[in-house]
């Protein structure tokens, strides 16, 4: 009895082995990415009286105003804690000390600083005659980019306004691809809500 016992034993080891031995060399797995699910987002109004514009943003998001020295410069952020994002909003007044050709080169400047990670600038001119709403929204690609999407909007008389998606964290854009891409929907959305109040 304990022959055969020993026998089944033996015969069950050579059977695992044959089939744990393969030719084939192991591959390390490739690495993946959480997956996110991502919810379409719905809007709410950003107005507020000391600003002359209005537009819509996402609800997921939470509007955090900053101080300025210069009271005439006002800067806010809109915060995507969920997905560790924020875009950066100033406004500043087109006027004698700020020319409007002095902001664009400044919004040209900040772009600067994301080329060399960049694979590509896509630039794309806004334009609303009805609205009086002028500008250029910047999609920069690369996967080590910080600032995927920026855009400015002005009057081109009075107010100019620059917007800028930042992560907060050290980026890997192939990994929050999705992310990346409903926020720029949105952002897309708020400039396409966005108006001046007079």
């Amino acid at each position: 009895m304990r022959e055969k016992y020993i026998k089944v034993l033996l015969f069950a080891a050579v059977v695992c082995l044959f089939y744990q031995c393969d030719n084939a060399p192991q591959m390390p797995k490739p690495s993946t990415y959480l997956r996110l699910d991502i919810k379409p987002s719905d809007y709410v109004q950003f107005n507020r009286k000391d600003y002359p514009f209005v537009f819509e943003y996402p609800d997921c998001a939470t509007v955090e105003e900053l101080d300025s020295k210069d009271k005439s410069i006002k800067w806010f952020n809109l915060n995507f804690k969920d997905y560790n994002f924020t875009v950066n909003m100033s406004l500043l007044p087109i006027n004698t000390d700020t020319s409007l050709n002095t902001a664009v080169n400044d919004c040209y400047k900040f772009l600067k600083r994301h080329e060399k990670l960049s694979g590509g600038i896509i630039q794309q001119d806004y334009k609303n005659n009805e609205k009086k709403i002028y500008g250029t929204v910047f999609d920069i690609k690369g996967k080590d980019v910080v600032s995927p999407y920026q855009f400015y909007l002005t009057d081109s008389v009075k107010y100019f306004v620059r917007g800028a998606l930042n992560c907060n964290v050290v980026p890997n854009n192939d990994s929050c691809s999705a992310v990346i891409k409903q926020l720029k929907e949105d952002l897309t959305h708020l400039i396409n809500t966005f108006e001046w109040k007079y």
